[in-house]
């Protein structure tokens, strides 16, 4: 058995994501990590300080090992908004029912839904930022506040994954390029836009 002091950061999130992914949010509490690892609640809260830090820094796990801004930016021949734009176009689970059904789970917990929030705020926002900001540099956008408006659109991710009729979802995607478009990010051609509302009415068909 692993003493304490071995066990780290790490181990405890791969174990926390694992039991996650397995049982459902609801139904994992820090004894069940510590007892998976073998060790006791001190190691635990060595790192974390209470089940709600756990379930952001899972969520941010999550994100960090499938961001799509990685790849994305290393491509050069490509300017910012182009960049934007191709995010939206192989980001196949932006509207996928897997991604909906996890988000429908948060809306009745508050302590998810919480840390959906502060990990789209905190952790996703910069590097939507760094691509506004790069937009600005290259010309391909123009953006008075990337910050702001980073955090902004982050939040919009969330909204845009309530489960509404076609309809509404429809009018809320044309909406989101048009204020895009207001703070300088001309984002929703008419393809992608055309795309994005059939992918949401292939996830209804499923």
């Amino acid at each position: 058995m692993p003493r304490p002091n071995e066990i780290t950061k790490k181990e405890i999130l791969e174990t926390a994501t694992r039991l996650f992914n397995e049982k459902g949010w609801d139904k994992v509490n820090i004894e069940d990590v510590v007892k998976s690892l073998g060790v006791t609640r001190g190691a635990f809260y060595h790192y974390f300080n209470s089940r709600e830090d756990l379930i952001y820094a899972c969520i941010d796990k999550v994100f960090s090992d499938n961001n799509p801004f990685i790849d994305i930016s290393k491509r050069q021949e490509l300017n910012a908004l182009e960049k934007m734009r191709l995010m939206v176009k192989i980001n196949d689970d932006l509207l996928g029912k897997s991604v909906v059904n996890e988000f429908q789970k948060t809306l009745d917990n508050p302590t998810l839904f919480k840390s959906e929030i502060f990990s789209q705020v905190n952790t996703v926002a910069p590097f939507l930022e760094k691509l506004l900001a790069d937009g600005n540099k290259d010309g391909s956008m123009s953006v008075k506040y990337p910050k702001q408006t980073a955090q902004i659109l982050c939040l919009m991710n969330v909204w845009l994954n309530f489960d509404v009729p076609e309809k509404e979802f429809a009018d809320k995607i044309s909406f989101y390029g048009h204020l895009a478009e207001s703070l300088g990010i001309p984002i929703m051609t008419d393809e992608i836009e055309s795309d994005v509302k059939k992918r949401f009415r292939d996830y209804r068909r499923e």
